[in-house]
Formats: structure tokens, sequence, C-alpha cells
């Protein structure tokens, strides 16, 4: 009781205090606070950490090394002070700068302390209020910019081809404050796609001298290049560390090897990260000939390759490629070769690229810049091996089987990793294969960024990919070539019930069995705990709405698990169901057999893998393109009729074919406007000129409530779709003629017109 007497009269005197100290410091400017800083380590001035502002309040955000009951604090004042004092949960006493301070006893667990400073000079006390924060149980970065102010992290990032690259020093602390790596830091680039647009940065590192920086005791992993994954869109930070673990603890050759770390850049905490291995031809990662080391070996001349001209040419069995002008190959052009299943605007921003004759678009990642023949060497063969998948497993032209040209594992591995994760890029996007010389079967892999997926996901995929059942990966159009072959089928059933089951319920879910690196989601989630609360500050993110993630995507994964665990068990090399259309189509939609009728019809598909994304708007160019297949028109010659459609866009014939037939008339600039969406008036009036804009005998389009909307432009094609029972309303008696149409609207309509006006 008198200890609480004795506090309360305390605090109430250092209330006074306060108040008269920021009095006294209003009335001066002469005496201010600088900095507060920490170190990792007091002799390694590159693990410096200062105090920074995040939304207009200070933190001092503590790396790995720093637990709550040893903090040293450093501080520097405009003027130095003759004391500071540190006030904490109402008890006040002097520091020095570069003191031990015990938070932990003086304010328990938490992942936040807030502190005030008070500096006092003469009769001036300046207050600093400022919350230290933890981060530790995971490694901690530090990059240190040769010329932060004009060469830092900001110059860096203001690229938008992440061409800007930067040098300095790295130093790296492990978990337990142990040191894996001091020294020079060779290069520091922006990397990824999509991610680079985000706030959070992610970056590639290049170290002066090989080292294992996730100290895994393997000699083979040191390496020079390592990838800092941002992890931006994922609240929980967890799905990318869980997949790749998952991929190691499942033997997939290679796994990529990953753990989270707290990022400084230039003193500043920029938030937790994850430290991967780079996608590579190295040893320890994809662990082939590099065939690009060879080429630099025999062209010792040319010093920039980036300048080196491209052509293009046509391997004998139809696969287009792009090469490089003025290398010399070696004479094994069968390997290694690192390959990426990629989007047509990816690929053609790569220096060498193949197209197959199905219009998939694949990036030599490694050789970078390939010969001619080399080119023509890697696409022939890739072609073989499509045309062998396209066809039930078994080449048309030579009759060997798929696994003469990739091994069954690896395909049944990666499939099931995107399967289970519902990964949007499966068979898209960062897809790997990789063929080493002297070889004559591919390895698929290695996985590659899984930010989003279990439930993540994005444009058209979103609606699909939160429901934790169904197929996903399968609908896409190399998933379901896939799926007709026999072995994949009894790979798949084998090893998800035998391998995948047993890591994801017994490892991952319950933790009751150990399979390292994969760990439990409860040790996962208490691994990144202190981290993730301090990104959260940094990015925005709050502690409850993290934790709402974390228990959806655990929810998420043990849903999925057991719902693939049951439909794999059915699947056999002779069990063999024919798949739904659409992943995102089931039977029980209202829509399911129009956009079933219009599919076999061949008037209407889907979008990308699988989907047909029923909810989304139709586009114009969709709502030309549907209406030229209704037709069954030959191609029509191109010319620039509209100034935003150009010669080599999917829905030019299309567009050429509906404005010559005048279906579609085109704005008032000259455009077409084929990615803005069509309103449910507007595409009865392409289907009634489609018509030659029939007479109507009777008007009933007045019994609708909201027939005025109808604009005037389109008031006949209306009174028509209605008189034809082409158009029908809605329960509340409207026909909403302003609203956009859906893509399952679209199929109604569309096969609503074709039954009743086209088809034969």
């Amino acid at each position: 009781m008198l200890k609480k007497f004795v506090s309360v009269i305390l605090a109430a005197a250092i209330l006074v205090s306060f108040t008269a100290g920021i009095s006294a410091a209003e009335r001066t400017t002469d005496f201010t606070w600088l900095d507060v800083y920490t170190f990792c380590s007091s002799e390694v001035a590159n693990s410096k950490v200062s105090m920074q502002t995040v939304n207009e309040k200070h933190y001092l955000f503590l790396p790995s090394g720093i637990s709550a009951e040893s903090v040293p604090l450093y501080f520097q004042c405009s003027t130095e002070p003759e004391s500071v004092s540190l006030l904490a949960d109402g008890l006040r006493f002097e520091i020095s700068s570069g003191q031990s301070v015990h938070l932990y006893e003086l304010l328990g667990d938490k992942h936040e302390y807030p502190v005030t400073l008070l500096a006092k000079l003469g009769d001036q006390e300046i207050a600093l209020a400022l919350s230290i924060v933890l981060t530790n149980h995971i490694g901690s970065m530090f990059l240190v910019s040769d010329d932060p102010v004009n060469y830092g992290r900001a110059w860096v990032e203001s690229s938008p081809d992440k061409s800007n690259k930067a040098t300095g020093a790295m130093f790296m602390l492990g978990a337990d404050g142990s040191i894996v790596y001091d020294g020079i830091l060779k290069q520091i680039k922006g990397r990824g796609n999509s991610t680079w647009l985000a706030d959070k940065k992610p970056y590639q590192i290049k170290l002066d001298k090989k080292t294992d920086l996730l100290q895994t005791g393997d000699s083979d992993n040191k390496s020079k290049t390592w990838v800092l994954l941002t992890d931006a869109v994922d609240p929980t930070l967890l799905r990318n560390n869980i997949v790749y673990d998952l991929s190691v603890a499942a033997g997939l050759q290679p796994g990529i090897q990953c753990e989270p770390v707290n990022l400084f850049y230039d003193g500043e905490y920029r938030g937790a990260y994850l430290l991967c291995e780079k996608v590579e031809i190295n040893s320890g990662r994809v662990d082939i000939t590099d065939l690009e080391a060879e080429n630099e070996a025999m062209n010792p001349d040319i010093t920039d390759y980036d300048s080196l001209t491209t052509a293009s040419s046509k391997t004998k069995n139809g696969a287009m490629y792009i090469y490089c002008n003025g290398i010399t190959n070696p004479s094994n052009l069968t390997g290694g070769y690192l390959l990426e299943m990629d989007t047509e605007v990816r690929a053609k921003q790569e220096k060498c690229y193949f197209i197959t004759t199905r219009n998939n678009y694949i990036v030599v990642k490694s050789p970078e810049y390939c010969s001619k023949d080399e080119m023509n060497y890697i696409a022939s063969y890739y072609q073989e091996f499509e045309d062998t998948l396209f066809n039930k497993g078994t080449n048309p032209s030579n009759g060997k089987r798929i696994t003469d040209y990739v091994t069954m594992e690896s395909l049944a591995n990666c499939y099931l990793i995107n399967e289970l994760t519902k990964n949007p890029d499966g068979y898209r996007t960062s897809s790997y294969l990789y063929k080493d010389a002297d070889s004559d079967i591919m390895t698929v892999g290695p996985i590659w960024d899984y930010d989003l997926s279990f439930g993540l996901s994005f444009g058209d995929f979103i609606e699909s990919a939160q429901r934790a059942d169904g197929l996903f990966t399968i609908y896409s159009h190399i998933g379901r070539a896939l799926y007709e072959i026999p072995e994949f089928r009894q790979e798949v059933h084998d090893i998800y019930l035998n391998k995948f089951v047993p890591l994801i319920s017994n490892v991952l879910i319950s933790g009751s069995e150990s399979a390292a690196p994969l760990q439990s989601f409860a040790a996962y989630k208490a691994e990144i705990s202190n981290a993730a609360y301090a990104d959260g500050i940094v990015w925005g993110i709050s502690e409850e709405e993290r934790a709402a993630h974390y228990a959806a995507l655990l929810k998420y994964i043990s849903a999925r698990n057991i719902w693939l665990g049951s439909t794999f068990g059915k699947w056999s090399a002779d069990s063999y169901e024919l798949l739904d259309r659409y992943a995102d189509v089931t039977p029980d939609a209202w829509y399911y057999e129009d956009v079933t009728k219009a599919t076999d019809y061949g008037i209407l598909n889907g979008m990308a893998n699988g989907i047909f994304a029923p909810n989304s708007n139709t586009t114009r160019a969709q709502a030309a393109k549907v209406l030229f297949e209704v037709s069954g028109a030959d191609r029509v010659a191109y010319s620039p009729i509209f100034s935003d459609v150009t010669n080599t866009a999917w829905y030019a014939p299309a567009v050429m074919w509906a404005s010559r037939n005048n279906v579609v008339l085109g704005y008032e600039d000259h455009t077409f406007r084929p990615d803005d969406p069509i309103t449910r008036q507007d595409f009865i009036v392409l289907m009634y000129r489609y018509l030659g804009s029939p007479a109507t005998t009777e008007n009933r389009l007045t019994s609708y409530s909201d027939s005025f909307r109808v604009s005037s432009y389109a008031y006949q094609a209306l009174e028509w779709a209605v008189e034809v029972d082409l158009l029908r309303g809605y329960e509340d008696n409207t026909i909403r003629p302003e609203n956009l149409v859906t893509r399952n609207e679209l199929a109604a309509l569309i096969v609503r017109f074709y039954e009743s006006f086209v088809k034969e």
C-alpha cells in the first residue's frame, strides 16, 4: 500500500515537472532532440538503428539480438543536456547515452513499450514521446548505401524498370544475435513485377562473397545473390514461407529455402521480409550445367550483352523464337536451360523467348542471351514436349511418352502445390522448368511466388479462389491436358495421400510430428509475431486484422487439405471422370446451362486458367467477339478504323467485322474503347443491329417500371428485345437498361439470341 502511495505521489510530481518542461521547451528553439538510436552491436557501425517517425509518432524498432530485458539506448540533443530521464509507467530515473534499460521489468511482456525521454538543460526540459518496438525471434539485415543521399533507397525505388542499382555494405544477424555477414554489398536493386508497384518494395542483393545467409550448414547453399520478398499482399506474412518449407519437406527438387528477416535500409526499419534463394542455375539451387557461363567463355569480346540485337525464326515443328545476334555457342546445345512460363507482355520484355504453336510464351531465363542454335534447340524440344502433353501423353510424330520428356514426379509435385494453394499463377507465370546438358528429360520447378494463394487472389480469380473446396489449377489448359494422362492421375493420388496429407495434417496443422524445415502453424505465428507487429506499424496493418487473417488462413489450409485428400483419393490411372467446364461455374448456378451451351456452341469461351468469371463485367471487346463467333464469319483484313484497336489485339478481327457490318459504330473521337464495360441496353443494340434493326409490332417495353430509363437511341432495340422474349425483366418488374452486363448474363442473352435467330 505504501509503495502504491509513493508511486502516486511520484507520478504527480513527474506530471508537474513534465508540464513545466513542455512550457519551457516552447520558449526556446535552441535545445531540441536530434536522435535516439540503438545498435545491434556497438562495435559495428552499420548496425545502427535510428528513431523514425510513422504517422507523426516516434518509434525505435529494435533489431534481432535485443530483447526487452536489455535495450541499449543512445541519444543526441542539439546541446549536451545536463541530464536525461526516462519516464515509464509512472516511474522516472536518469539514464546516460548507451545505457541499457530493462523494459520487461518496467512494463512487462509487450510488443511495444511507450516511454518518454526528458532532457534537462538549465531551466529547460524537453520531452520526447517514444515507442520502443520489439522485432526479435527472427534475423535482422542491415543494408547501408555507399551514398545514401544520392544513391540510397529512394533512388533505387524510383526506377520503374528496376534499372537503378546501388552499392554499399551489408550486416546481418541471425535470430540468436550471431553475426551471419558483415561485408561489402556489391549490388542492391529492385525485383518483381506487380510487387514492385506496391509501397513496400522487394529487392535483390548481391554480396561480395558467397555466403549461406540461411545458415543451413550446407556449403552448397552458399551464394552471392539473394532475394528479399515483401509479402506485401499477404497480411499474415506466412504464405510464401509455409509453401516453400512444405516444398522442401515434400522433397521437391530443388526446393526454395527461406527464412523471415527484419530489414533495416539506411538505418530505417522497412518491415518483415522473406529472405529467399534466387531461382537461378547455381550449386544448391538449380544445380545443372551453366550454359550461360559457357557462352560467356566463348564470347570474351562481348562486354555489353544488352546491346545485342535480336531476330526471330521458327523451328521445324512450328515454335517461333527470338534469339540474340552475334553469340558464338559451344558445340553442346543440350543444356542447361532454365525456362519460365510467362504472359505475353512479360515475355516480350525479356531478351530471348519462344512462342509455341498453342500460343504459350516461354522465357529462357538462363542463358539470358541465347544464340540462334540454342534457341532453335530448346524451342524445338519444348514444342515436342507440349505436343506430347496435349495428345494424352503420346507424341503424335514420334510415339514418345510424356515421361520421355519430363519427370512425372515433378509434374505431379508442382501441380499439387498449385492446386493446394489455388495459386492463380499456376501454369501461367512464375512457373519454371529446367533441363540439364546431355539429358533428354526436363524437371518442373522450382515453385515460386505464393503470396497470392490459399484464398487470396486477384481479378477474375478471386471468387473461385476464396472457396476452400473445388478443383482449380486442373482447369487450366495445361492442367486439363495433364488430367487426361493416366500416369499423372496415379502419381497425384500417390504423392498427395502418402506425402502431402501427413505433412499438412501432422506437421503444419497439429504440430504432432516434425519435418524440417516445415513447422507447425503455431510456430510460424510465434516466430513472426514481434516482427509482424512492427511491420504493421510501418505498413498500416493492425494486430486485430492480422489475427483474423491468421485464423482464416489456418482454417482454409485445413479445409482444403481434407477436401483434396478425399478428391485425390478417387483418382487413379484407370479412373477418369469428366471435368466441369470451368472451375467457377458449378452445376447449381442459375447460369450453368447457359454457360455450358454457349461453350458447346463455340460462341463464348472462358478466361485464363480455366475460369469463366461469371460475375465479372462484359467488356465492349468481349461483346464484339461473341457476336463475331455467332456470325461464323471469316476474318476480315485489318484496317486502322479505331485508334485504340491495334492489329495484334485478340479482339481486332471481331471489331473489324463488327464495324464493317455496322454492328459497332465507335465514338466521335474515333475510339472503340475495348476495355470499357458494356451496359444491358448497349448490348441489346448490338444484337439488334446484327439482325438489321427489325421492326416491332407492339410496345411491351412500357410495362416495365423503369422503361423511362432507356436511352432514346436504344429504345426501339429494347422494344424489339422484349417483344421477341430476348430481354426478360427482373422479379421487381424492372429491366435495368443502364446496368452493366455480367458474363453470366452475357451467356444467357447470347444463347437465347443464337438459338432464336442464328442456329439452324
